[in-house]
């Protein structure tokens, strides 16, 4: 896993999450729509600050962001949010197991984001 496509995954959840805020018609999906791309944006750029301070290369030409936009389901939102928590915690035991200078702060932002995404899930499931 490197950094590119992990930040690119994190500023395309986000991108996504702020159209989910905007089209959906429940006022406490709305305010948790909110609160998860608040809290991403900022471990995002904790991530990219923290591998930076630790030496790590990264190349920005190559983050891409390709957020899908499409009519806005609960269930399509619901199951992005769970592909997303999956693919942090890859990149988390990748970090584990390279166990080079830094990643140990890596892999706590990753726990951080690994949190708020089941936060989040919990809360849409709520009426």
């Amino acid at each position: 896993m490197n950094i590119e496509a992990l930040v690119s995954q994190m500023m395309e959840i986000n991108v996504s999450a702020r159209l989910w805020h905007w089209t959906t018609d429940t006022a406490q999906h709305h305010v948790t729509y909110e609160q998860f791309l608040t809290q991403n944006e900022t471990f995002t750029d904790s991530l990219v600050e923290s591998s930076l301070g630790n030496e790590k290369k990264i190349n920005f030409l190559e983050v891409q962001v390709r957020p899908e936009s499409k009519t806005y389901s609960l269930d399509d939102a619901t199951a992005k949010l769970k592909s997303y928590r999956e693919e942090i915690y890859k990149a988390k035991q990748f970090f584990e197991e390279r166990n080079e200078q830094g990643d140990a702060e890596l892999i706590t932002i990753l726990d951080d984001v690994t949190e708020l995404t089941s936060k989040t899930l919990y809360l849409l499931k709520l009426k």
